[in-house]
């Protein structure tokens, strides 16, 4: 038994958080094989779950697609419209099943800028007048009434998480999306997730023992397990957006 306790702290030891800023990254052009007008993006993750950033210029449009795995919208600047799903503002959130054919996306007048988050590896975009979903993405949608889905931050109620912050669930049912804010200063004790999280650091800033300065719109991906050793909030505060891979109900405290 003492073995395997070792072996256990030894593995987690060794698997540590990724911290991603976008300001590291180059803007490059994403790559369409056959030829179609795309965007500039920054690839910041690249395996599961992939992340990146990308804009689009003033009225940009980007016909039906749909993407291999279940993909996540965070709007932060302008505002864009896609199909029936109407208008979307910074603060939104979408997210849409894997296989689901959606479309067309319209920038607004100034244009807007996202991250898309694909909730397995590498984002994907096929054009649905050239490739239809596989027959196992198209069998998985009869499980899902819904196939999309939206929220603004602002519209969850938050409830105390510690004294000096936040939290509010985004969406609660598979993508399991949490809001939490820590007042400017404050903290978060140890922590950990029983899954995998992906951190949005919307606004703010914030500092965790053992790894580097978090600025605003850096992203952190925590494997399943993995501790956080305490978060302490800028001058400005700290606001973030966490994703997981299950359930994130509650912070497991050490």
């Amino acid at each position: 038994m003492k073995m395997a306790q070792a072996t256990v702290k030894a593995t987690q030891a060794t698997v540590k958080a990724t911290h991603m800023r976008p300001s590291d990254i180059e803007w490059e052009l994403f790559h369409d094989p056959h030829g179609r007008p795309t965007t500039p993006v920054r690839m910041l993750k690249t395996d599961g779950p992939s992340f990146l950033e990308t804009k689009f210029e003033p009225n940009f449009e980007i016909g039906h697609h749909w993407h291999p795995f279940d993909t996540l919208y965070f709007i932060m600047d302008g505002n864009m419209t896609i199909g029936p799903e109407g208008n979307f503002v910074p603060g939104d959130v979408r997210w849409i099943k894997a296989g689901h054919v959606y479309g067309p996306e319209l920038s607004g007048a100034d244009g807007v800028r996202f991250f898309l988050m694909a909730l397995g590896d590498e984002i994907g975009l096929n054009w649905a007048d050239l490739y239809d979903p596989p027959e196992k993405l198209a069998a998985r949608l009869e499980d899902f009434p819904d196939r999309w889905g939206r929220a603004n931050v602002a519209d969850a109620t938050p409830v105390d998480l510690t004294a000096r912050s936040t939290i509010q669930t985004i969406s609660a049912d598979n993508p399991f999306i949490t809001r939490v804010q820590i007042a400017p200063g404050g903290s978060l004790p140890a922590y950990h997730h029983s899954v995998g999280a992906h951190y949005l650091l919307r606004a703010g800033s914030m500092d965790i023992s053992g790894e580097e300065h978090y600025a605003a719109e850096d992203s952190r991906w925590v494997p399943a397990g993995v501790d956080t050793p305490g978060i302490v909030a800028g001058a400005d505060g700290a606001d973030m957006i966490i994703v997981g891979d299950g359930a994130l109900e509650d912070f497991e405290w050490n």
